[in-house]
């Protein structure tokens, strides 16, 4: 008797699919599309139970927790911030604050530098709110300050008013130099008056707040001098000080601290840039001969800051006559009447007497004319003469001035090390110090000196190095780092336990489906053996049983379920198709076992 014909199944080896015998693949979603598939729970099972959901539900949970990680982090995450104000006081702050709160826009303050930041999104939008609403208020000019003043005002306040809009606007002035974070300014002006002969001269203070780790350099001290000096009629800028918020004296003249030193701070400061210039000199000159950690060089300069002006004025000692004048003049003779008038002085002289043994009017009178009797008075006489020589002297005015600077002594060191000049000769060090010597200038003469060692040097380790834990790329390791340990927790904790017991749920449900499934392959083929008429409930053969007829399913040795996932659903569907075969067309299943049963070596054949 001719067996049955068995029908082809479709995705067996070798069969083609008969459309008009099966029902084309359900779609995954069909639980929900069933209007009998019950509740939405119970649709919910159904569409998970299915293999394909199964098979990729662990990487939708994986998606969906790191997408979960993603949305809390940008949830919890604070918005990019852009610097608002950075540089503003105490009280423009609290009403800039203020102006953000009651307009209900974030903002955040920094402690490190006190700026005020808000959201990219809110930048605008904040600056136009502060600049509307007058939180941050103008400075107020010195100008608007004389505009407040009343009428009728006296000249002390006028005077008063005026000096104040004056130091107003010179603080406004000051604050606009970098590194200035706060000015005050303090004149001193006596009141001018017609009746005083020598007016005290004004004089100005000037206190600056520097900002955190800033300081002012000379010229910028130099700078605040002048232009307050510049700015007040008759105030000299030797009588300006000016101190920082530490009490330090910043200007010259003084006789404190920084850099109003005086003679020692110019002194000080001269001489080593001196040294510095040295010691670069002699190290251009050694580099390339020797290397730059093959020796060292250091310099002391001693200089003179004496300031000395001499003047001298000289004559000589023999002059010489450069013209002579001489007058002389005589007059004889009785002259007019003269006299004082008055009894006394015109009474007129005592009569003569005759002396014993002297002539008696025989010779004429001592003096008298020739030819005048004898004993005659001689007339009066009256000379004068002058005398004038003027001299031509030499003179000579002499002024020497010795400015400070001048350098008295430089002695220079250099010590090379030993293993840079091995096998050096005394005439090697020789023309090393005499080069030495002619790069700096030393003058023999003048007490210079110059020396050159050859020493061994220690290979010490380099100074100021950082830790490892203080470097930069040492933070941003550990950033990365606890970022990515963050994310393995999350897919330890959360994620892999989540997968692991969808495997098991789906291996333990496989293996007890496939148990049954035997088992009851088994006890249907011993039914058919007994009894071999039609209405048996036959099972298809899963694991280890044979294939329904020449094109059947393959066995499931070969099928490896737990390796390979697409022939695990093909063997999947192969089943599912066995059992509508035997639903519906009972006599085909009973014949194609019988078949199996009946000729096993030829099956097994085939299916190898």
């Amino acid at each position: 008797m001719a067996d049955p014909a068995v029908p082809d199944i479709p995705g067996a080896a070798g069969g083609p699919a008969t459309s008009g015998q099966l029902p084309a693949p359900q779609s995954l979603f069909a639980p929900f599309a069933d209007p009998q598939g019950g509740p939405v729970l119970t649709r919910i099972g159904s569409f998970t139970a299915q293999p394909a959901v199964r098979r990729i539900m662990p990487a939708f949970v994986a998606l969906a927790a790191v997408g979960g990680a993603l949305l809390t982090w940008d949830a919890m995450a604070p918005s990019p911030q852009r610097i608002l104000y950075s540089q503003l006081g105490d009280a423009d702050r609290a009403g800039v604050a203020a102006a953000l709160d009651q307009a209900g826009i974030g903002y955040r303050i920094e402690n490190e530098t006190g700026a005020l930041t808000v959201a990219e999104g809110d930048y605008y939008r904040a600056r136009m709110l502060v600049a509307s609403d007058g939180a941050l208020a103008t400075p107020e000019s010195g100008d608007q300050l004389l505009d407040k003043l009343p009428m009728g005002a006296s000249r002390t306040l006028e005077g008063e008013r005026l000096r104040a809009a004056r130091e107003h606007d010179l603080q406004l002035t000051i604050a606009e130099i970098d590194g200035v974070e706060g000015v005050r300014v303090h004149i001193a002006e006596a009141e001018k008056s017609v009746f005083v002969r020598d007016n005290v001269a004004p004089s100005a203070s000037v206190m600056v707040r520097l900002k955190p780790g800033r300081q002012l350099a000379d010229s910028q001290v130099s700078a605040i001098v002048n232009l307050v000096a510049g700015s007040i009629p008759g105030l000299s800028p030797d009588a300006v000080r000016v101190a920082d918020q530490h009490g330090r004296l910043l200007s010259r003249g003084g006789t404190g601290g920084g850099s109003g030193g005086g003679v020692d701070s110019d002194r000080l400061d001269l001489q080593s840039r001196m040294e510095a210039k040295l010691r670069d000199q002699v190290s251009q000159l050694l580099i390339p001969m020797l290397g730059e950690p093959n020796f060292t060089t250091q310099a002391q300069v001693e200089l003179d800051m004496a300031d000395v002006t001499q003047a001298r004025e000289s004559y000589d000692k023999d002059g010489v006559v450069r013209s002579e004048t001489q007058q002389q003049s005589q007059q004889s003779g009785t002259g007019p009447a003269a006299g004082v008038p008055g009894v006394l002085s015109n009474t007129p002289p005592p009569p003569t007497q005759a002396r014993p043994g002297a002539p008696q009017g025989n010779a004429p009178a001592p003096g008298a004319a020739p030819g005048a009797p004898p004993g005659a008075t001689p007339p009066p006489t009256n000379g004068e003469s002058s005398s004038s020589r003027m001299y031509e002297l030499g003179r000579e005015v002499s002024v020497s001035s010795s400015r400070p600077g001048g350098v008295k002594r430089i002695s220079v060191a250099v010590a090379i090390s030993a293993a840079a000049l091995k096998s050096a000769k005394p005439q090697d060090i020789q023309d090393i110090q005499a080069l030495v010597s002619a790069a700096v200038g030393a003058d023999p003469q003048r007490g210079d000196q110059v020396k050159v060692v050859i020493r061994s040097f220690d290979a010490a380790a380099p100074a100021d190095k950082l830790a490892f834990y203080e470097t930069p790329w040492f933070a941003m390791l550990v950033r990365n780092g606890a970022a990515v340990l963050a994310v393995l927790l999350v897919l330890l904790i959360g994620v892999r336990p989540m997968v692991r017991a969808l495997r098991g749920e789906r291996a333990g449900g496989t293996k007890g489906k496939r148990k049954g499934k035997t088992a009851r392959g088994k006890a249907a083929a011993d039914d058919e053996d007994e009894d071999d008429g039609d209405g048996v409930d036959i099972l298809p053969p899963t694991e280890g049983a044979r294939p329904l007829g020449r094109q059947a399913i393959p066995a499931a040795g070969v099928i490896d379920m737990d390796s390979d996932v697409s022939r695990s659903d093909l063997l999947a569907r192969q089943v599912d198709l066995a059992q509508r075969l035997v639903a519906e067309k009972p006599d085909s299943a009973v014949a194609a076992l019988r078949q199996m049963i009946n000729d096993p070596g030829s099956d097994e054949t085939k299916a190898a």
